[in-house]
């Protein structure tokens, strides 16, 4: 039966690393599909990875391996850990990546991979994607034996202080902008449900979101409802988060957002 295994990493499209872990897999298990999430992660952004493979891990069937791969600490004491949870398996550095995916899922159980039954004879210190994470996720795939198998049991994953959204009065949420994707839509973690409960309870006739290089007024329904192709305007995108966009165009590098922008939304 095949097995679906993502990957996440920030290894770029113009180098051989992605192709080699996958060469890596097949030689354990021919029965594998690959889904590429994004291989365009900026170079050691473990915060970004932790909302991309978010935003996507539950859009594959139950048991899709996610192998995560962006991992600055390669080679020094991090640890290299393996999870179940929500029905699916999730391989990758112990170092926030999976914060996320862990504050949601909540894995009963997450283990270091040590066995060496699992992972290449000769490990690189610059290159775990290859000789560890890889092989793993393809043993995993194959099954036949309990996860404990891999090492011992982490009790500490490493969970990014990750900024959270406030209501810090009643009429005020209080976010970040936590994403810049490829259009230059800057996503926030304001929430569409924090939005909608504060405007039923407070019965608001109207929207100000205030952003470090101006505010505007109301959420539209979808990108095509912008009034100008170069105006910034805001809807709830695809993350059920509010954002910033221009139509036609980069609200990042028009309007100078930046990820870790204060962003307040208020009611009246």
């Amino acid at each position: 039966m095949t097995s679906i295994v993502t990957l996440t990493t920030d290894f770029g499209y113009s180098d051989s690393y992605a192709g080699v872990m996958k060469g890596v897999m097949l030689k354990i298990n021919r029965e594998l599909e690959f889904v590429d999430i994004t291989h365009a992660i900026s170079p050691h952004g473990i915060q970004q990875a932790a909302y991309v493979l978010y935003s996507a891990f539950s859009y594959f069937p139950e048991g899709a391996i996610h192998l995560c791969v962006v991992d600055p600490g390669v080679g020094s004491m991090r640890r290299p850990m393996a999870f179940e949870a929500g029905g699916y398996y999730f391989a990758g550095p112990d170092n926030g990546v999976f914060t996320k995916v862990i504050e949601k899922l909540a894995p009963s159980f997450i283990y270091e991979i040590t066995n060496p039954d699992f992972i290449e004879k000769d490990v690189s210190n610059t290159f775990h994607g290859r000789d560890i994470f890889a092989p793993a996720a393809a043993w995993i795939a194959r099954g036949g034996f309990a996860l404990s198998s891999l090492g011992p049991q982490i009790f500490d994953p490493v969970i990014l202080d990750l900024p959270k959204q406030t209501q810090s009065a009643p009429n005020l949420i209080e976010g970040r902008i936590i994403y810049i994707d490829h259009f230059g839509n800057a996503v926030t973690n304001i929430t569409s449900g924090l939005i909608e409960k504060l405007q039923k309870e407070l019965g608001a006739e109207g929207v100000e979101i205030e952003f470090p290089s101006g505010v505007i007024k109301g959420i539209l329904k979808n990108y095509s409802e912008s009034p100008d192709d170069k105006a910034i305007c805001a809807t709830i995108g695809s993350w059920d988060t509010l954002e910033f966009f221009v139509r036609l165009g980069s609200a990042s590098a028009t309007y100078g957002l930046s990820v870790n922008d204060d962003v307040d939304v208020r009611f009246y």
